[in-house]
């Protein structure tokens, strides 16, 4: 295993110089890493979209609502705003400051017809909670999807598996098989990723796949490089994990 540093978090996520389409699933971090790379990526004149397969709290870009079909009116629209600035696509709002998605088979048509360089997509809901699993009708995954992010918090290693600590914790238990209430250890960060019905679930075949580890700080990164070297080492389709505090300017830590 090998280790390297970055100051930036495209750069760390080894991203197309041409073009990708990044999916996001897991807690602990989504949007704060896309608003990151959002902020990159335009710092650098790139043209970057964001949308959400989901719900999710508004994000501060422009957003464009898309009811059920790309118009040649709101293709238009995005790519005249898109120059400088990242766009949000999204339904509509929904109580309060909430933000309803698209379909995922939206995503792939604004893929095939709108250009841009980068799209980071929410796939899943966490409700803030660091650790989750998925429910049946989850991940909503676009198929031309080709970076997948699974993101954990490591702040969740000593928490015990309940309604308060992680999303669906009987999903939860049932993908790790532990029993409710049982303290979550740092091989369970793995199986998470592992087991059947675990954070891979619903990854289009043959793709690029990242792990952030997302909350790491000095106390935490002995225990985070353990893990990291444990997913690289047991779980094939994971090519490389990421370690960092996406919140603040610190080094990412990558492990490949």
């Amino acid at each position: 295993m090998k280790k390297k540093y970055f100051d930036f978090l495209c750069g760390a996520l080894k991203l197309n110089p041409k073009r990708d389409v990044v999916s996001f699933v897991g807690g602990g971090g989504k949007t704060s890493a896309m608003i990151r790379m959002a902020n990159e990526l335009s710092g650098h004149k790139k043209k970057v979209l964001l949308t959400t397969t989901t719900q999710v709290e508004e994000i501060d870009f422009k957003l464009i609502r898309i009811h059920r079909e790309l118009t040649t009116e709101i293709v238009k629209k995005i790519e005249c705003l898109i120059d400088g600035n990242p766009v949000f696509c999204a339904k509509r709002r929904v109580r309060g400051d909430k933000i309803k998605g698209i379909h995922p088979r939206l995503v792939s048509q604004i893929n095939r017809e709108i250009k841009f360089d980068y799209m980071l997509v929410e796939s899943d809901s966490a409700e803030k909670k660091s650790l989750k699993a998925h429910s049946s009708y989850e991940p909503r995954i676009p198929l031309c999807t080709t970076l997948f992010v699974p993101v954990i918090g490591v702040d969740i290693i000593g928490k015990r598996i309940n309604i308060d600590n992680v999303h669906r914790p009987r999903m939860v238990c049932r993908v790790l098989r532990k029993k409710l209430d049982s303290v979550i250890e740092p091989a369970d960060l793995v199986n998470i990723l592992k087991n059947p019905g675990g954070l891979l679930k619903g990854r289009p075949p043959a793709t690029r796949t990242t792990v952030i580890l997302n909350k790491v700080d000095g106390d935490s990164m002995d225990i985070a490089t353990d893990i990291a070297k444990n997913m690289l080492k047991s779980v094939p389709d994971v090519e490389s994990v990421l370690c960092g505090e996406l919140h603040t300017p610190q080094q990412l830590s990558l492990f490949v």
